[in-house]
């Protein structure tokens, strides 16, 4: 491969024998070199900025200056440069404070290769993919968005427990009513999703049944693997055993999905409260992803933190869509409160009825089907059609649901801080 062609590679790590380990492993591959190598955060910075590598290996525990604090410099100075960062702590507090440096993946020490040539490969495929896209002819984009005409929206909370799978499965039946158009459901909550229990869908096919056939992907063996919900909705199951949730990557998830845009009006896919590989390449392709919240102070606190890595990650502003769920519930905390502390408008707003959604849950029949004059479900319709009309700007204001006014609520004082990390309570 011409040298031009190969992803170029900086290590930054104190350790010497894992530069050369590393080293050794990049040096038979084809497709990469190694440009350089560094011993510590300054070090590290200087040879990016000298060598610009497409990829810095970035270890995290190093004297002078560590590679969180290398990271963050690199990644506003060098646009074209991205970081996998490595260490020992896969404790979830450094994998938060990673992305918030603008790192785009994270490696737990000892990895073995094919997991770290498999970054190395995805990490460039998304660096190059988002230059092809900003250098691509208006012509030709307008093209490629004719054949994949699909809008995806990505169904995500930081917090488990916020109603996340509930919404996606009604939005998507809802969705369905409202356009009698073609829409599509995933589960991406690989390890423990719900979809099939909320829908009280039967199936032995999942998406794992693509994990071996992840090269013959196409709109047939698509259908062959989807399950149909009477409402018309297409839906594409969770792996059924938990262990196998982890050989459902990234780029598997990439690949369905963009195969579902060519069949597909509408693609809702459910995720997992984490920033696992397979969720961070949902919300990578997604037109749109709804961030649902509660008025909760842990819910509160994480949506803040995500809107933080958010932007590391490079996601426009009205790419988010702020979704309160169970906005009229009694709590201590008022909606505007929560607005000026995540300095982020509250696009749309559900309401609360445990018990309607509960029993309906339990039946396996979406709200939107069984009663569809109780306010969740009309507020899920209202924002379901909402959604069907958006252009390729912001949530006009005008579509906005505002939170229902109940009675006077006491307001209770919010931080404007939080330091906690993510919670990953099932949701």
């Amino acid at each position: 491969m011409d040298g031009q062609n190969k992803i170029r590679v900086l290590i930054v790590d104190d350790n010497p024998e894992n530069r050369e380990l590393v080293s050794k492993l990049l040096m038979f591959e084809g497709d990469m070199e190694v440009v350089g190598t560094a011993t510590n955060g300054q070090e590290g910075i200087a040879q990016s900025r000298a060598l610009l590598p497409d990829i810095v290996l970035m270890d995290i525990n190093m004297p002078d200056m560590d590679g969180i604090q290398a990271t963050e410099i690199i990644t506003s100075e060098l646009s074209g440069t991205s970081i996998i960062m490595m260490s020992v702590q896969g404790e979830q507090d450094y994998l938060r404070r990673s992305m918030l440096a603008g790192a785009r993946e994270f490696l737990v020490k000892p990895f073995g290769s094919d997991e770290l040539l498999k970054s190395i490969r995805h990490v460039h495929r998304l660096e190059s993919g988002k230059k092809k896209l900003i250098y691509m002819p208006q012509g030709q984009q307008q093209a490629d968005d004719e054949e994949s005409s699909g809008r995806v929206f990505a169904i995500f909370s930081p917090k488990g427990g916020v109603g996340r799978t509930t919404i996606a499965c009604n939005l998507a039946v809802a969705l369905k009513q409202a356009t009698n158009k073609r829409v599509a459901l995933v589960d991406g909550s690989l390890t423990f999703g719900d979809i099939g229990v909320v829908l009280n869908l039967l199936s032995n096919k999942t998406i794992y049944d693509l994990v071996s056939r992840i090269d013959e992907i196409d709109g047939e063996l698509l259908s062959d693997v989807m399950i149909g919900h009477t409402s018309g909705v297409r839906v594409l199951l969770a792996p059924s055993q938990p262990e196998h949730a982890d050989l459902v990557s990234g780029d598997l998830m990439r690949r369905v999905i963009g195969e579902l845009r060519k069949s597909f009006d509408y693609i809702i896919v459910d995720t997992a409260a984490s920033f696992a590989d397979a969720t961070l390449s949902v919300t990578d392709v997604a037109d749109r992803i709804l961030l649902i919240m509660t008025l909760e102070m842990t819910s509160i606190r994480d949506i803040k933190v995500y809107l933080e890595v958010s932007n590391k990650l490079g996601y426009a502003p009205e790419k988010l869509i702020l979704l309160l769920n169970r906005a009229d519930a009694k709590t201590m905390i008022d909606v505007q409160t929560v607005e000026a502390t995540l300095r982020h408008k509250i696009d749309f707003s559900i309401s609360s009825d445990p018990r309607a959604v509960s029993h309906s849950i339990n039946q396996g029949v979406p709200l939107v089907i069984s009663t569809r004059d109780n306010q969740v479900s009309k507020d899920i319709v209202s924002m379901a059609k909402s959604l069907t009309a958006l252009k390729l700007g912001e949530v006009e204001e005008k579509d906005k649901i505002a939170p229902k006014k109940k009675e006077e609520q006491p307001q209770g004082s919010t931080r404007s801080r939080f330091h906690l990390p993510l919670t990953s309570n099932r949701g």
